[in-house]
């Protein structure tokens, strides 16, 4: 028998009960109508540190599926929050990464990765009210990645150009946010630009001899010599390209498989919890441990009838993570040997654990 529901069910009640209203209150700042980045392990707000973009878009998205659900209503903080990204954030063609308090602006690099989650903020949105302005928004967005970001490969990862590798990870989140605008408009052009990122995943990203998702490329998306994977990104692959598959038919589990398989080979340490990095012969390169891989592995084994390991992780991310720290909040980091290693709770982890009630809950 599945075991699904425990799992869904367990974690709504903490969610319902605990987290969203807490995020909701204590996490939304009512006089500059914006979510807030941080609270501290008491549950209190922490003002003074930047405001990224990444992270309003978020929560917008969150708020919009739990109250489209019938999990929590946020009345019109929402809404709210929504013209404050645009008021904040958004200047003509540049999005800054992040702002102050005030809304000066903070950090005004153009970021692909906050790019993709301001565009799936807007496809919950409008699949939440049904008003379809916001996808102005969202076309000139991809307009700009189009042009602005263009590479002969993907899209650039900042502009400014930055030094440093390029990634997968913007690319696997432009993929989520655009089958989210498709499932939320039923506009066959955002279909259709997903599948341009699966192809990039299918030619660039994934190895098929090794069977990983590296993470790291050069210039040309040609793989970084040290060849570094993270088995809650396989997790997260292999949850979006079930996605993918339900949508448009297409064959993936010539991916799923190997990287599922990798996971558990050597993504899974000795207490149950997901390490960070590992290089792709399977060695643990960073053995710290977060919230969110297990979070994706929960959801990926539990879409992919691996019900017994979904149930296993869940427990642990329960007891390893959703507690030491406020009702409704976490400990969002473990160090190698499993003590915490943080002193605040990322508003950000909020989306990830709410993915696995948006995909599981059969509500």
């Amino acid at each position: 028998m599945s075991r699904t529901p425990d799992i869904a069910g367990r974690l709504r009640r903490w969610a319902t009960g605990q987290a969203l209203p807490l995020w909701a209150e204590a996490g939304f700042d009512p006089a500059h109508d914006r979510f807030l980045e941080l609270l501290s392990l008491q549950g209190e707000p922490i003002h003074d540190t930047p405001h990224r973009l990444t992270v309003q878009a978020r929560q917008i998205h969150t708020y919009a599926v739990a109250q489209k659900r019938g999990w929590y209503r946020a009345g019109d903080k929402i809404e709210r929050a929504y013209r404050s990204m645009l008021r904040d954030y958004r200047r003509g063609r540049n999005w800054a990464f992040s702002v102050h308090r005030n809304g000066d602006p903070c950090d005004a690099r153009r970021d692909f990765y906050a790019h993709a989650f301001v565009l799936l903020a807007i496809g919950s949105l409008v699949g939440l009210t049904g008003d379809r302005a916001p996808l102005a928004v969202a076309d000139e967005l991809l307009a700009c990645l189009d042009t602005d970001f263009r590479a002969p490969e993907g899209h650039l990862e900042a502009l400014p150009a930055v030094a440093g590798p390029r990634r997968q990870n913007p690319h696997m989140h432009l993929f989520e946010a655009l089958l989210n605008l498709w499932m939320n408009t039923r506009d066959s052009r955002y279909l259709e630009r997903a599948g341009r990122m699966f192809d990039l995943f299918a030619r660039r990203f994934f190895d098929p001899e090794a069977g990983v998702l590296l993470e790291y490329f050069d210039d040309a998306l040609a793989p970084a010599p040290e060849r570094i994977v993270e088995p809650g990104h396989h997790c997260e692959w292999a949850w979006l390209l079930r996605w993918y598959q339900r949508e448009t038919g297409t064959a993936v589990e010539h991916y799923v498989g190997p990287l599922l398989a990798h996971v558990e080979r050597h993504g899974i340490d000795a207490t149950g919890l997901l390490p960070d990095e590992l290089l792709a012969d399977g060695t643990v390169r960073t053995a710290s441990r977060r919230t969110w891989p297990m979070t994706e592995a929960i959801k990926a084994f539990a879409v992919h009838g691996r019900h017994e390991r979904a149930e296993a992780l869940s427990d642990r991310l329960h007891s390893h993570f959703l507690s030491g720290a406020a009702p409704g909040g976490w400990m969002d980091r473990l160090d190698a040997q499993g003590r915490p290693a943080a002193d605040n709770m990322p508003a950000s982890t909020l989306y990830h654990v709410m993915g696995i009630l948006a995909e599981l809950d059969p509500s």
